[in-house]
C-alpha cells in the first residue's frame, strides 16, 4: 500500500471519528448543493435510515448558513424520523488537484438548556409585536418568576420603562401580599403544566394594594412548554376588570333594593288589606242582617244604601291592591292547566241578570273552548272577564247587544267580546289601560278608571294578552283576551286527611265554635250570625295565645281563626293547633282581611278547611260553617 493510499485511509477514519456529525456535500452551483457523504455521527442522527428528504432539507439549511461560516446557527431539522434542535457550522473548501468547490456542515444536538433558551428567546421574539398593540398586561416570566417579556402597555401602566422590569419579580415592583397571590398563581400553574383563568387582585406600585375591593385583573395564565414536554416559562394576559366588577356590584345593589322593595311592598298590601277590609266586614255585614230584619221601606232604602256603597267601596278597595300586588310581583299567581271555558261561562252567568236588567242581550258561541284546557288563574281570569263583559254592558247603547266567540290560534285561545256601544277614537285607545284614566264618555257612568289597566296586568301575570281587536266611533268595541294552551290535567284523587276538615255532629246535639278574633265589631257580627244558625254554641276569645289554650280545654268542633291578631299572627296560630295532638284534628276556617295570594296560598298549605276573605257575605259563612260541620 503506497503512502498516499494509506493518507487516504487515515482521512476516511478520520472523517468517520469525528466526534460531531459531519456531512460532505458539492457545490455544483447552478445545480446546488450535491450531498456526498456523512459520518457514523450523522448515521446515527439518522438513526440507521437516511432519507433522501433529510439529505435534501440538510443541503438547504447548509446552502443558506455557509454565506457565514465563522457564525454557528441554531436550527431546527427534521431527520429520519427525529425532529429536532441543532448548532450548525458549515464552511467551504477545495481539494487539490480538484477545480470543484466542496463544503462540510458540522452538527450538534443542543443540550436542554440550550434548547430552552432557545424556546424561550422565540417565543419572545414572535409574541414582542403582538404584545405591544394590546391594551391589556401581556408577560412572560421564567421559571424563578423574573420578568423577561412586558408589552408597553405594562410599562405605561405602572409608569415603568420596559427594559427596567426584565429580570424583576412580582415582589420588586408590588406589595408584598398582592406579590404573594401573582406568585402563589403562578406556581400553580408551573407546578400542574394547565392554564387557569383567575381574578387578582388590580396592584399599584408601592407599598399598597389598590383599597378598592372590586379593583381586579381577570388575568390568564398558561405555560409555555419546550420540545421536552417541560414549562421553561410562564405567559399570562391580564385584563383590568375593575367597571365589571363595579357594575356586577351595583347590579347586585339593586336586586338586593328591589327585593327589599318587594317585600316591603307585600307588607304594605298584607297591612292595608286589614286595615281596609276589617272595618268594611261589619259595614256590609250588619247591613246585610238588617236586610234580614222585618224593617220600615225607610229603613230598608237605608240599608240597601249602606249595602251599595259599601260594595262599591270594596270593589274600589279590590283593585287599588290588586295594582299593588302586581306591582309587587304578584306572588301567588300561579298557572294551572283548567278547563278553557269554566271561567267566561261562570262570568256570562253573573252579568246576565246586569244586562236583562238594561234590555242588553248577550249572545255567545263558545264551542272553540270545548273539551280544551288552557294555562291560567280561574279566579283571576274570571275576574277579567267580568270586568270585559260589565263593560261590554255598561258602555253598549239601549237595547244594544254582546257577542262573545272564541277562536283557536296556535298553542293559544282567543276569546273575543264585542260590544253594540259608541266605539273609541284612536286618542282615546291610547289611554284606555293607563290606572285611573277614565274617557269622557264614562264620565257619568261608576267606575275607578282601574279595571281595564287591572284586567290587562293580570293577563300577562298569566303569560296571556288582553288588548283591542277593533275600535271606532260609532261602530262599537271588540276586545280579545288570548290565553296559552295546556295540556289536560291527569285525574286526582285526593286522600281524604284523617279527621280534618269536617266534623259530624249528631242531631239535636250542640256544636260548639271557637272564634279567635281581636276585633270587637267582627266579633258582634260572627255573634249575631251564628245566633240565627240554630243550637250552636260560640265561644270568642280575643288573642291568639288565648285562643290557643281554650282550644285545649273545650275541644271544639270547629275554630274560626283571624289572620291578623295583636299578640301573634293566625299562621303561628295553626302552627301550634297543629303540633298538639289535642287540637291538630279540629276544622279551621279562616276568616282575614288579608286577600293577598300569597297569605292565603301559605294558609290552605297548612291544613285549613277554607278561607274567607273579609268582608264576607253572611249566607255563604252560614253555608261553610254548616259545611265544615256537617249540618244540614
Amino acid at each position: 500500500m503506497s503512502s498516499a493510499e494509506g493518507l487516504d485511509r487515515l482521512k476516511v477514519a478520520a472523517f468517520d471519528a469525528a466526534p460531531l456529525a459531519t456531512v460532505i456535500f458539492r457545490n455544483e452551483h447552478a445545480g446546488g448543493l450535491v450531498f456526498l457523504e456523512g459520518n457514523k455521527e450523522f448515521d446515527a442522527l439518522l438513526r440507521g435510515s437516511p432519507t433522501t428528504d433529510s439529505e435534501t432539507a440538510l443541503s438547504h439549511m447548509v446552502a443558506s448558513t455557509a454565506s457565514t461560516p465563522s457564525e454557528p446557527q441554531t436550527v431546527t431539522l427534521q431527520l429520519g424520523d427525529h425532529q429536532g434542535a441543532y448548532r450548525l457550522r458549515a464552511r467551504t473548501f477545495s481539494s487539490p488537484g480538484d477545480p470543484g468547490e466542496y463544503l462540510v456542515a458540522q452538527l450538534r444536538t443542543l443540550t436542554d438548556q440550550e434548547s430552552t433558551e432557545r424556546d424561550l428567546h422565540s417565543t419572545i421574539q414572535q409574541l414582542k409585536d403582538l404584545l405591544d398593540n394590546s391594551t391589556a398586561l401581556m408577560y412572560v416570566k421564567d421559571l424563578d418568576g423574573r420578568y423577561v417579556l412586558v408589552n408597553d402597555y405594562f410599562a405605561r401602566r405602572f409608569g415603568m420603562n420596559p427594559e427596567s422590569i426584565i429580570g424583576l419579580t412580582d415582589h420588586d415592583i408590588f406589595a408584598g401580599p398582592v406579590a404573594d397571590v401573582y406568585r402563589e398563581n403562578d406556581n400553580m400553574v408551573i407546578r400542574t403544566c394547565d392554564s387557569i383563568e383567575v381574578e387578582e387582585p388590580l396592584a399599584i406600585i408601592g407599598d399598597r394594594a389598590d383599597p378598592d375591593e372590586d379593583s381586579r385583573w381577570l388575568s390568564i395564565k398558561f405555560p409555555l412548554i419546550s420540545d421536552s414536554g417541560r414549562p421553561y416559562a410562564l405567559g399570562a394576559i391580564s385584563t383590568d376588570i375593575t367597571d365589571r366588577k363595579r357594575a356586577e356590584r351595583a347590579a347586585r345593589d339593586a336586586m338586593h333594593e328591589a327585593e327589599r322593595a318587594n317585600r316591603s311592598k307585600s307588607e304594605f298590601l298584607s297591612r292595608m288589606s286589614h286595615e281596609l277590609r276589617t272595618p268594611l266586614n261589619a259595614i256590609l255585614g250588619f247591613a246585610q242582617l238588617l236586610q234580614d230584619l222585618p224593617l220600615g221601606p225607610r229603613a230598608a232604602e237605608s240599608a240597601g244604601h249602606i249595602l251599595d256603597a259599601g260594595n262599591h267601596l270594596l270593589s274600589l278597595v279590590n283593585e287599588v291592591l290588586d295594582i299593588t300586588w302586581i306591582e309587587a310581583g304578584a306572588p301567588g299567581m300561579a298557572t294551572t292547566p283548567v278547563p278553557a271555558i269554566e271561567a267566561i261561562h261562570q262570568a256570562l252567568e253573573l252579568v246576565r241578570p246586569l244586562a236583562a236588567a238594561q234590555d242588553i242581550e248577550i249572545a255567545s258561541d263558545l264551542h272553540g273552548a270545548l273539551h280544551r284546557y288552557i294555562l291560567a288563574d280561574t279566579q283571576r281570569l274570571r275576574q277579567v272577564f267580568l270586568n270585559l263583559l260589565g263593560n261590554a254592558v255598561k258602555f253598549n247603547r239601549p237595547q244594544g247587544a254582546v257577542r262573545v266567540w272564541c277562536e283557536l290560534r296556535e298553542g293559544s285561545l282567543r276569546f273575543f267580546i264585542t260590544d253594540t256601544g259608541p266605539g273609541m277614537s284612536e286618542d282615546d285607545v291610547q289611554r284606555l289601560f293607563t290606572p285611573f284614566v277614565r274617557l269622557a264618555q264614562a264620565a257619568d257612568i261608576e267606575g275607578s278608571g282601574l279595571g281595564l289597566a287591572l284586567s290587562r296586568k293580570l293577563v300577562e301575570q298569566m303569560g296571556g294578552v288582553l288588548g283591542i281587536e277593533h275600535t271606532a266611533p260609532g261602530e262599537g268595541s271588540t276586545f280579545f283576551v288570548e290565553i296559552r294552551l295546556g295540556p289536560e290535567p291527569e285525574d286526582e284523587v285526593r286522600a281524604p286527611e284523617s279527621g280534618i276538615g269536617t266534623v259530624v255532629i249528631p242531631r239535636g246535639a250542640e256544636a260548639t265554635i271557637l272564634h279567635i278574633e281581636d276585633n270587637y265589631a267582627n266579633i258582634r257580627l260572627v255573634e249575631n250570625i251564628i245566633a240565627g244558625m240554630g243550637d250552636l254554641n260560640l265561644v270568642s276569645a280575643t288573642s291568639g295565645r288565648s285562643g290557643i289554650v281554650l282550644a285545649r280545654q273545650i275541644s271544639p268542633q270547629l275554630i274560626l281563626l283571624d289572620v291578623n291578631l295583636a299578640d301573634m299572627s293566625g299562621v303561628d296560630v295553626m302552627k301550634q293547633l297543629k303540633n298538639d295532638e289535642r287540637t291538630r284534628r279540629i276544622p279551621v276556617i279562616v276568616l282575614s282581611a288579608d286577600a293577598t295570594p300569597a297569605r292565603i296560598k301559605e294558609l290552605q298549605g297548612s291544613g285549613i278547611r277554607d278561607y274567607l276573605t273579609k268582608p264576607f257575605e253572611i249566607h255563604h259563612f252560614a253555608r261553610t260553617v254548616r259545611s265544615a260541620l256537617a249540618l244540614p
